[in-house]
């Protein structure tokens, strides 16, 4: 005699909100997800293994979500979505960016360490210094001229 297990499924818009047993497993037909109920009103997803997901070419900053896992967390799920958009404004880079950029202080106006010229970034050089970039943009070499330690 032959058994076998079928779990629930259907469509994510479908997934109960009521009625469900603990340890009840359900599978979203349409998006591939796993949920356990842990009691008649509540579910948790089953979080993928990391290695198993695949990578996208591109990033759309309003739509694609990252996975962040929250340590704070205490008693809920930990594994947290956050929009590319709004990782970026938590972390105070401007909307239309896409390169990295840092603040001085937490919460500041975030920009380019020299900026475009040394003189426009959010450190800035002296009289005494100056700048040169590699022909790939890889790295910059900052040299000081004189530097003077004054009198007493």
């Amino acid at each position: 005699m032959s058994q076998r297990i079928q779990l629930k499924r259907g469509l994510n818009a479908n997934l109960p909100t009521s009625g469900m047993l603990a340890g009840e497993p359900m599978i979203t037909t349409d998006l591939g997800e796993m949920y356990f109920a842990t009691d008649a009103t509540t579910k948790k997803p089953v979080v993928p293994a990391i290695s198993a997901l695949s990578t996208i070419p591109s990033i759309s900053a309003a739509d694609d979500l990252l996975l962040i896992y929250d340590a704070s967390e205490a008693s809920a799920q930990k594994a947290k979505k956050i929009t590319f958009a709004d990782l970026k404004t938590a972390l105070n880079i401007p909307a239309g960016d896409t390169d990295e950029k840092v603040a001085v202080v937490n919460g500041g106006t975030a920009g380019y360490i020299w900026g475009t010229d040394g003189s426009d970034g959010i450190l800035r050089m002296g009289a005494s210094l100056s700048w040169t970039k590699d022909s790939g943009n890889g790295f910059v070499t900052l040299e000081a001229n004189v530097i003077d330690g004054g009198t007493f």
